[in-house]
């Protein structure tokens, strides 16, 4: 393929998936890594006005693999085909995810590029304590389809019935009372709550702690020996850059 039919080809795949490809590929020549997310603002979200993907997980990755010198994109996908496609062989890692044993089956975690909490929300006149076993046993409960807290809910036992592709989605069933409450990620849903004013209307509780990193294939990582030393050794200084 001539240099302007491979430019082509992948100014045709950026325009399409949202692509970040850095100016140092030109001058080192290194393989470009091939990166999947989904958009879940803050962590990753099209920024319509400046025309580029944006969010705190995107500036921490950016700011990593400019201080490594490492030419990448990003394809924004719906969240368990971003996944499918790094556990295919079909990109090289996904993010911004947290730790669980079907994903270390073929992946390896980074060090943490943004924080998470998973967190309950109810409706503020339920009075259900989502941390007791009888909760677990009788309420309706769900999370987003590819989501490690669907999979956690299936695990232990809680009657996950809700499983919308969003977490706007699971807000909507929450209000139309369709569920008891949804497990959810604290940042993503305090942004939706002020978006849609809804402060006041919501209560929640902590389940756990679970940060955020970028999830690279064990294939992918065998054929560049000291790459995920090399991207960890970054995270320090770029988390604080992005936060």
């Amino acid at each position: 393929m001539s240099s302007r039919m491979a430019a082509a080809s992948r100014a045709s795949l950026c325009a399409f998936f949202l692509c970040l490809a850095l100016p140092v590929e030109a001058r080192t020549g290194q393989a470009v890594v091939r990166l999947t997310t989904h958009e879940l603002p803050p962590y990753s979200y099209r920024d319509t006005t400046q025309q580029r993907l944006a969010g705190i997980a995107v500036e921490a990755v950016d700011c990593v693999m400019r201080r490594m010198g490492q030419p990448f994109e990003v394809q924004v996908l719906p969240w368990a085909r971003a996944q499918k496609m790094v556990q295919l062989g079909e990109a090289d890692g996904f993010f911004a995810a947290s730790r669980n044993s079907e994903r270390d089956g073929y992946a390896v975690k980074s060090a943490i590029i943004a924080p998470q909490q998973w967190r309950w929300y109810l409706l503020v006149g339920n009075p259900a304590d989502p941390l007791s076993p009888a909760f677990r046993e009788t309420a309706q409960v769900g999370s987003f389809v590819g989501a490690n807290m669907l999979d956690w809910l299936r695990e232990h036992g809680y009657r996950a019935v809700a499983t919308p592709p969003t977490t706007e989605g699971l807000l909507k069933m929450l209000r139309a009372g369709r569920v008891d409450a949804i497990l959810a990620n604290n940042l993503v849903m305090e942004r939706l709550i002020q978006e849609q004013g809804l402060g006041g209307q919501l209560r929640s509780v902590l389940q756990e702690d679970r940060p955020l990193g970028v999830y690279f294939s064990k294939p992918f990582l065998a054929l560049h020996p000291g790459f995920l030393e090399r991207f960890n050794a970054q995270v320090g200084a770029c988390r604080s850059t992005a936060r």
